[in-house]
């Protein structure tokens, strides 16, 4: 099917003709007497070679049939063709002398007499075909005789308009028949060649089923200039003229005044431009922050109605994460799908639990629901990925959540509270939260960006060991932690003082404090400043990055030593016994009970294994405890180690969220590379226990623990296992 036929040249080709394409392309033309039902073939009977050829067998519109190859000969000598069309004495033989001028080929001559499908078939077969595998996309007379063949085919094509771009990615919309259903080929020729349209093309029945909506995008230096988009499928081909007036248009510019706000637009354009470039990311983005959708639910809450609500849906690399609840007393509800661009719906695997509605909204027994749709990147640049409720009338209704935070921080947070804690099985986080948490984790690293330092006092020269001290919100052990540190010959003399901070608007009043401390204390101080908030593991491998000393001291900021010595001691231990890969001392709440006298594993009756502390709460002079001994692991509230076994680890880990299980993860990480990881007895620090987690609302109110549990559980378990069975064992101190 054609939409127009053009005006037709007189050339038959009833002898075969060598014509010129290109400086480096021949066609050759023939109109054999007969339809032709076999596949012609062509010879050279001297010794000339081709680089490539290929050929086309065309239907006439008075029965014949028109073949057409193209060929490259390797050098251009004489040729001598023999023509065979299939049929026993069906043949002719042609010679080509490049010594004499060749005629360059006429578009219209190759279309004249062929049927619409012929032409069709012409056109899709030099477009899509021959011009990769004779390598004439940015061949100017190549671009200059298919225009012209377009013509030949269709003299007044249809508009289709340039309606946006976005960082060099020109959106391109027009109108098509009905029947144009499926699409095999969309490509645009002109002045930048002959270029596929990028991706998958949006083409969808519009106006009651009266035509169809087709939008695509391409990949552009210039704007669209001179140009015909050419599509093409099973019902023919269409061509348009482009008209590239708002080439220029934002995305937003035009979404703003256009009339066709489908969703499936939207869907659309947020999937297939959000993932171009930064600058499209952030387009899409607006796009939807500028007009979000309205969240829509199903049903009224009643006795006897079916209702449900998606209250969060968050698009990660992987999938959407998916929160929300439903009552249905008449079970009338069948199922949740996700709706995608690329695929058929992706029905949603429900983890329900019992919910209560508030009396003010009628105190109806509920069920909160939360599933993750596995639909790769599909919709990772959605805020409100769209869904559909199955009903079991067979009916579909489709359902919107409300925005969701394009921010990685918010969108992890909300991630973390979409199920109450006391719901957060195992079971539940492997096959729901573990996907898109870690994405989640990874988009959030990837946007806290890089740190900048400040130097206070006349540092160090060759420090041995690097003190890591990461800030978050709390500055108040500051004075007493630097005091003792001054204090202390052996530190003051061999150590360097690197603060991390966190928080890193508080930059100003943190750096004014230290620069106070070391007029009242002496000591230089390093201080490092994240681009923004990312939490325990990114601030402390920030810190290790820019340190200059043999061994590193991770130490927390609510931890105050006691007495002198206590890191000259550490050092030593990792001195004295190269198989230490790490060292940690006593610590002591302010109470003098002991918080922890080395690190252990312990497991539930569920089998789930947590961290725990050896003589938590004892005495601080409980004999056993004032023991040095090699431990399952220490806390990184006081952990030293040496730079290259930290380095050689890949430092903390930075999947977990917030701050837990680093410290216990890299002690197994140690531990898999044969270290031993020892606790001294006879060091003691005060610590003011998690005063700085406890100021993160996301950790407290989320379920990040049971996750963080959770993973180091998944990928530690064996190993936990092992070093619990001897360790454990071998020193007897079960508590």
């Amino acid at each position: 099917m054609l939409e127009t036929l053009g005006t037709y040249a007189e050339s038959p080709f009833d002898a075969p003709q060598f014509l010129q394409l290109t400086p480096d392309v021949y066609l050759v033309a023939w109109d054999p007497p007969h339809a032709v039902n076999a596949a012609p073939r062509l010879e050279e009977l001297g010794s000339a070679q081709f680089s490539a050829m290929a050929s086309v067998r065309l239907a006439l519109l008075d029965g014949r049939s028109r073949i057409i190859w193209a060929l490259a000969p390797k050098d251009k000598s004489r040729l001598n063709l023999k023509l065979t069309a299939g049929t026993i004495g069906s043949g002719a033989e042609l010679t080509a002398d490049f010594s004499q001028s060749v005629s360059a080929v006429d578009p219209f001559a190759l279309t004249n007499g062929l049927t619409q499908n012929a032409c069709a078939s012409l056109v899709t077969t030099i477009l899509n075909t021959w011009a990769g595998m004779f390598k004439l996309a940015r061949s100017r007379s190549f671009v200059g005789f298919a225009t012209k063949l377009l013509q030949s085919v269709n003299d007044a094509p249809s508009v289709a308009d340039c309606v946006a771009s976005v960082s060099g990615t020109y959106l391109l919309e027009t109108f098509l028949n009905s029947e144009c259903a499926e699409i095999s080929s969309a490509i645009l020729i002109g002045d930048a060649g002959v270029k596929r349209l990028d991706g998958d093309i949006f083409n969808e029945s519009y106006n009651n089923g009266r035509n169809r909506l087709f939008l695509g995008t391409v990949d552009l230096a210039q704007p669209p200039a001179r140009s015909h988009l050419v599509l093409s499928g099973p019902w023919g081909l269409a061509i348009r003229r482009l008209e590239a007036e708002g080439a220029a248009r934002s995305l937003g510019t035009w979404w703003a005044s256009n009339a066709r706000k489908l969703p499936e637009v939207r869907d659309y354009l947020i999937t297939r431009l959000g993932g171009r470039t930064p600058t499209a990311r952030a387009a899409v983005r607006d796009l939807q922050l500028a007009e979000p959708m309205p969240a829509r639910r199903y049903g009224a809450l009643g006795e006897t109605a079916a209702f449900c609500a998606v209250e969060t849906a968050i698009s990660v690399d992987s999938g959407v994460l998916v929160g929300g609840w439903m009552r249905d007393p008449g079970k009338s509800i069948e199922g949740l799908d996700v709706l995608t661009v690329e695929t058929e719906p992706v029905p949603l695997e429900l983890h329900a639990f019992d919910g209560v509605l508030p009396e003010t909204q009628g105190g109806y027994p509920i069920k909160k629901f939360v599933a993750f749709a596995q639909t790769g990147g599909a919709l990772r640049h959605h805020i409100q990925p769209r869904l559909e409720l199955r009903l079991a009338s067979g009916e579909r209704t489709s359902l919107v959540p409300p925005p969701q935070p394009s921010d990685a921080a918010e969108s992890r947070a909300n991630a973390l509270s979409i199920i109450p804690p006391r719901h957060a099985t195992d079971a539940l986080i492997s096959g729901c939260l573990a996907q898109p948490l870690a994405d989640l984790q990874d988009n959030f690293r990837k946007q806290v960006g890089g740190p900048t330092e400040i130097l206070i006092g006349t540092q160090t020269q060759n420090p041995v060991v690097s003190i890591v001290i990461p800030l978050y919100k709390i500055y108040e052990f500051m004075k007493p932690q630097l005091a003792a540190f001054a204090a202390d010959r052996w530190l003051a003399e061999n150590a360097e003082i690197i603060f991390v901070l966190d928080s890193p608007e508080q930059a100003t009043h943190v750096e004014d404090l230290l620069i106070g401390f070391h007029l009242l204390y002496g000591l230089p101080i390093r201080m490092i400043v994240m681009e923004q908030n990312g939490g325990y593991a990114l601030a402390c491998n920030a810190g290790a990055s820019k340190a200059n000393g043999r061994y590193l001291a991770m130490v927390n900021s609510d931890v105050v030593p006691l007495d002198s010595g206590w890191l000259e001691q550490l050092c030593a231990c990792l001195m004295m016994d190269e198989q230490v890969g790490a060292a940690g001392a006593k610590l002591l709440y302010a109470d003098n009970a002991i918080q922890h006298a080395g690190l252990k594993f312990i497991q539930d009756e569920k089998g789930r294994w947590f961290n725990h502390h050896y003589f938590k709460g004892f005495p601080r002079h409980f004999p056993q405890a004032s023991t040095s001994r090699e431990v399952p692991g220490v806390t990184g509230a006081c952990l030293v180690l040496s730079r290259s076994d930290f380095e050689e680890a890949g430092g903390y880990t930075t999947d977990f969220i917030i701050g837990d299980y680093e410290d216990s993860d890299l002690c197994l990480k140690l531990r898999s590379s044969n270290k031993k990881i020892y606790y001294l007895g006879d060091v003691e620090l005060y610590h003011f226990e998690r005063v700085s987690i406890s100021k993160n609302g996301d950790y407290t109110r989320g379920v990040a623990s049971q996750y963080n549990r959770w993973l180091q559980q998944f990928r530690w378990e064996q190993e936990i296992m092992d070093v619990m069975s001897s360790i454990g064992a071998r020193d007897g101190m079960a508590i």
